[in-house]
């Protein structure tokens, strides 16, 4: 090989916004954030970490952690594994959407995993403060949850145009969120961060598919893989590396006339002012949010008295999206959490869905299945011009008497309009937890990372170390 000189001249780009909602963006990052944002916060943390744990101990996952990976000192949550933050990034990331119980909003996905789970190991290394991780988390879950909005509107239409791109939807906010996340952690200064956002913003990790009904761990690692390139835009910024000032207008501007008029500008001239982070929802079973609603349907009727045996037929009303969950035979337990027949006949056949329902002993359980087979799930006009505003859905539950029950629900539990009480959500975090670590050390990690705001990152990990 010749040896070769290295060009170490950068090349200057430009300093200032080239648009108004990019210069609203920069200024949100250095904003004051109001107590109640931070309480939304430390309760998103509190829950990605949780699923995160629960995540660890999947089959999947723990192969994953005996992988070559480069060592360091970020952990991988629930394990008494440590990797290069980017490899925990993309471990933990994956971990967390894995058990289907973390937090989401309702413009689209789960914000929070890849913000909460992609940057602690960051926030780790650099010996964060609780407080400091989760302003760092609010800012950019607010930045965040306004691009998933936006790359919604995009992906349906390049759907239209090409079916088979962009069917799954951990892309670009999912980068973004841990690179800025990360950059905070890092204490990145104003011009870093600039260029940190810049660099995320034109990434997007995409799979052509999205393996859900198939129920194939890539589906969860895509996740890990756009947290990883976020993590990683994050540590380059921070060395000099600069990103596109032009595709900030080349990408987003597009987006001006995919949603309605202003739409786009408003969303960012809103930033420090109206905190969607308060309108983030926490499952209480671990299942696609869209079986959720035809779930809570469920439940209100008198549940315990319905025997599956005397069921003519379950009949699902819903949104187009929540339609496609419509598949009966689950193979796998993504497939299953993703399968509304499974879901209900399971509660009616099984009780209260916890974890091990998804496991595969349940999902081949034949009178699971057999109920399953009487569930349809059908297209609803009124609950599809709700969406996404609501996640409703309305059940039908035909007996072999001839009775039909019928039940209605506009948004499930856990919805910012139907909270999950404290009691609850912190016992759901805590059985999470157990998965990994058993239940006294479980209630112990509920109790410390409760108090985050005055606890180091570290200090509150080695809680969830297996003893």
């Amino acid at each position: 090989m010749t040896d070769q000189k290295i060009d170490t001249e950068i090349t200057p780009m430009s300093e200032e916004p080239v648009r108004e909602w990019e210069a609203n963006v920069y200024e949100f990052l250095t904003a004051d954030i109001p107590e109640s944002a931070m309480t939304a916060g430390s309760n998103v943390v509190l829950n990605v970490v949780a699923a995160t744990v629960a995540g660890s101990t999947v089959s999947a996952h723990q192969h994953a952690q005996a992988a070559p990976l480069a060592d360091g000192n970020a952990t991988v949550l629930g394990t008494d594994k440590a990797y290069h933050p980017t490899h925990s990034a993309l471990l933990n990331t994956a971990a967390a959407i894995t058990p289907e119980i973390e937090e989401g909003h309702n413009w689209g996905g789960h914000v929070g995993a890849s913000i909460v789970a992609g940057a602690i190991g960051v926030a780790e290394a650099e010996n964060c403060s609780g407080e400091e991780f989760v302003k760092a988390c609010v800012r950019s879950y607010e930045l965040c949850v306004r691009i998933e909005y936006a790359i919604f509107a995009m992906k349906a239409k390049l759907n239209e145009a090409v079916p088979w791109l962009l069917r799954d939807p951990h892309a670009t906010w999912t980068t973004i969120g841990p690179a800025l996340t990360a950059a905070q952690c890092m204490g990145a200064t104003e011009e870093q961060l600039r260029e940190v956002f810049r660099t995320a913003a034109n990434l997007a990790v995409i799979s052509m598919h999205d393996p859900y009904e198939e129920g194939a761990p890539a589906r969860n690692f895509t996740a890990g893989y756009s947290a990883q390139a976020g993590v990683s835009a994050a540590i380059l910024a921070m060395s000099g590396v600069k990103g596109s000032a032009t595709a900030i207008a080349d990408v987003y501007d597009p987006f001006q006339s995919m949603l309605e008029e202003g739409e786009f500008d408003r969303l960012f001239s809103e930033l420090g002012t109206v905190w969607e982070i308060e309108n983030a929802y926490f499952k209480w079973a671990p299942s696609c949010r869209y079986t959720h609603p035809p779930l809570d349907a469920l439940e209100q009727m008198d549940i315990e008295a319905i025997r599956p045996s005397e069921i003519e037929s379950i009949d699902v009303y819903t949104y187009a999206n929540a339609v496609a969950m419509g598949q009966k035979h689950p193979k796998t337990m993504t497939g299953a959490k993703f399968s509304i027949p499974y879901v209900l006949a399971r509660r009616l056949v099984a009780g209260p869905l916890e974890l091990a329902d998804f496991m595969s002993a349940a999902v081949a359980d034949t009178a699971t299945q057999q109920l399953a087979d009487r569930v349809n799930v059908h297209h609803d006009d009124a609950f599809e011009a709700a969406f996404p505003d609501e996640w409703g859905a309305s059940v039908e539950v035909t007996l072999t008497s001839g009775e039909t029950l019928h039940k209605t629900c506009p948004y499930p539990k856990g919805d910012y309009r139907n909270p999950l009480s404290e009691t609850v959500f912190r016992s759901l975090c805590k059985d999470l937890f157990a998965t990994a670590v058993g239940d006294e050390t479980a209630q112990s990690a509920v109790d410390g990372w409760s108090e985050i705001m005055d606890t180091e990152i570290r200090s509150l990990i080695e809680l969830l170390s297996p003893k």
